[in-house]
């Protein structure tokens, strides 16, 4: 999975086990993290034996010929002074202080199962992580060595998770068409739900305080005061939605884009604002083609919309046409310092609903056995 977000100054780009901090206005890498090969010798816990006891030995052992650590996610904290990194193969979640150290790695803590979704607390005190089974776990920013409290669960895999501006909700969305808007921090009491969609929902996001936007694999984009749990606003996407990107033009005034599943004409653009009669107001979108490119990710930096992915197995960067150019040679540059990365992006279609006919092979069978009786 591949990692990219814009966080003032810097744009992070992550593949495998690498993840670099870069100037978008120039070729400076301001830092760069690589992923330890064995985690255990580094804090994560070895599992325990037959007996209960840690066995470090045992587990080194089993560690060198696991499968080495890899990026799942990578979140900077709202105050910039910490990232988290998820992994898969040694599933764990690696806290880093980006300030005043040069990222320094401070916390390792198991992870029972791959992460599906990450967001930190407006206040940057906790960390909130989502499981392919649905599950939340809340960690601690501040306390390395508290355990991870599970905070809510959905009977599905998590998609995308945020918090309100004001933390007293959580915000989450799953693979059975839903948004949940959870009450924090009494998470055992669900506040409202967002229902409209008929697939999976890939993605949300905030537009102020009581609006959210969510993109869905039913070829949809919906506004929604999700206090209430009303939809406001609908329209159609030239295909399933599976990633979105938000850039803030005023206070009242957006530009999203939209990351489709399907090849070359994969990116829309859409204007969002409050009209004149207080009503959202949404543009028709805006089709960009990125040819032989498999996009696997998007987001804004400035003025720029990047977009990431894969060509001949190997990470490539991109700029929308509406973009300001990039500085000289800083997408090859990039793209430089993942050029021992091979990669095969997730196949997306495992997230749509299968469709199950047994009433057809029930006919069928009923229709054979009559025959035969009047035979």
């Amino acid at each position: 999975m591949t990692s990219v977000f814009y966080v003032e100054p810097e744009l992070v780009i992550a593949l495998n086990r690498r993840a670099i901090f870069v100037n978008p206005n120039d070729l400076q890498i301001f830092k760069e993290i690589l992923l330890p090969e064995d985690l255990t010798k580094c804090g994560l816990v070895a599992e325990a034996n037959e007996d209960g006891e840690q066995d470090n030995e045992k587990s080194h052992k089993q560690n060198q010929t696991k499968e080495q650590p890899t990026i799942q996610h990578v979140k900077m904290s709202p105050n910039r002074q910490m990232v988290a990194i998820t992994t898969s193969g040694q599933k764990a979640v690696l806290l880093y202080t980006l300030r005043p150290e040069h990222a320094k790695l401070v916390s390792v803590r198991n992870l029972a199962r791959a992460s599906s979704a990450v967001t930190f607390s407006p206040d940057s005190k906790r960390l909130l992580v989502c499981d392919k089974t649905g599950d939340c776990y809340e960690y601690s920013c501040e306390d390395f060595e508290a355990a991870p409290k599970i905070l809510l669960g959905h009977l599905s895999i998590v998609y995308d998770v945020l918090w309100s501006r004001d933390e007293k909700y959580i915000v989450t969305c799953d693979r059975d068409d839903k948004i949940r808007v959870t009450n924090y921090p009494e998470t055992a009491e669900i506040h409202t739900y967002c229902l409209g969609h008929k697939e999976f929902v890939a993605g949300v996001t905030l537009l102020n305080d009581d609006t959210l936007v969510s993109i869905s694999g039913d070829k949809t984009l919906k506004i929604w005061n999700y206090k209430e749990g009303k939809e406001v606003k609908s329209l159609e996407l030239p295909a399933p939605g599976i990633k979105l990107a938000l850039k803030r033009k005023d206070s009242n005034k957006f530009e999203l884009a939209v990351l489709l599943h399907q090849p070359n004409e994969c990116v829309v653009l859409y204007q969002i604002s409050i009209g004149d009669n207080g009503q959202w107001e949404v543009s028709s979108g805006d089709v960009l083609s990125f040819p032989d490119v498999i996009c696997c990710n998007i987001t804004y930096a400035e003025e720029r919309l990047y977009v990431v992915g894969v060509v001949n197995d190997h990470l490539t960067i991109r700029l929308s046409p509406q973009s300001p150019e990039a500085p000289e040679n800083w997408l090859s540059v990039m793209e430089e310092q993942f050029k021992d990365c091979t990669w095969t992006p997730e196949d997306i279609s495992a997230w749509f609903k299968k469709k199950f006919d047994n009433v057809s092979e029930y006919l069928e069978r009923k229709k054979r056995r009559i025959e035969e009786k009047q035979k």
